[in-house]
This record gives C-alpha cells, structure tokens and sequence, in this order.
C-alpha cells in the first residue's frame, strides 16, 4: 500500500516534469531537493552523486525511465518513482526492490540518441541487476 506522502510527492514531480525542462526532479517531505537538466543518464546519476544519502526515502521523477534510472533509484533507496515514459525492465526492477512507481506510458527501450537503436547504457547493464555494480559501471563509463 502506499502512503498519502508517497502519492503527494508522485502528484510533485509530475507538476515539475509536467510544466518544465527538467529530466529529473527529487522531493522529500513535500521539498524539491533537486532539479536538473540533461539528456541521457548523465542527470539522475549526477543527483545521486550530489545527494547521497539524503535522497533515502525520497520520491524521484525522471522524463524518461530505463534499466539504468531504475536501478540507481534502486541504489539511492529512493520510495518511489513517476516517470511519464518507462520500459518493462524499469517498471520491473523497480517492483522487485520494493519501490513504487507510477508510469503514464510504457515503451519498449529506450532508444540511443540518433534513435536508431538502443541506449547504449541499457546495453551495457542488459545482464545487471545488481544496483551497486550499476551504479559503479555507470560512474565508470560517464568519466
């Protein structure tokens, strides 16, 4: 079941994304502690790195939801996720380590920039599903 803070804190993120250029909006006790701009995986994992530990039980929305967002909402042990578009995978992740989410559209993958295939990240994590080896490779492969 979830709570009426969770629910409030989904309705906050997609306000944000909703009505603004945000790729990722973080709230916590009805606070928007981040922000950011950015294509690809480059700004959920950027707020992962600033917040930390403060991002706990926080509520992540992200414009666009795959593997890789999922599980470093995973790894941030976030409590929850809205995202207006995310793949099965995501959505599946994010079930089995127990955190809720809420999507408006599923699509099959996401696609890499030119849109001529898949996400060049999705690929790499294709056989993880581990969030701290996520979160590691990902960090690795962004320097």
């Amino acid at each position: 079941m979830v709570d009426q803070e969770t629910i409030d804190g989904f309705a906050l993120v997609r306000d944000i994304l909703c009505t603004s250029d945000m790729s990722v909006v973080v709230v916590k006790n009805a606070q928007v502690l981040a922000k950011k701009q950015g294509n690809g995986i480059s700004p959920i994992l950027e707020v992962v790195e600033k917040l930390g530990e403060s991002m706990h039980g926080a509520i992540v929305g992200d414009r666009i939801l795959g593997k890789a967002s999922a599980l470093l909402c995973r790894y941030a042990n976030v409590r929850g996720v809205y995202s207006p578009q995310a793949t099965k995978t995501a959505i599946a992740l994010l079930i089995m380590g127990g955190v809720p989410c809420q999507v408006d559209k599923m699509i099959p993958f996401i696609k890499n920039r030119d849109g001529t295939g898949m996400c060049p990240f999705e690929k790499i994590l294709e056989n993880i599903i581990e969030p701290e080896t996520a979160y590691n490779i990902l960090k690795e492969n962004l320097r």
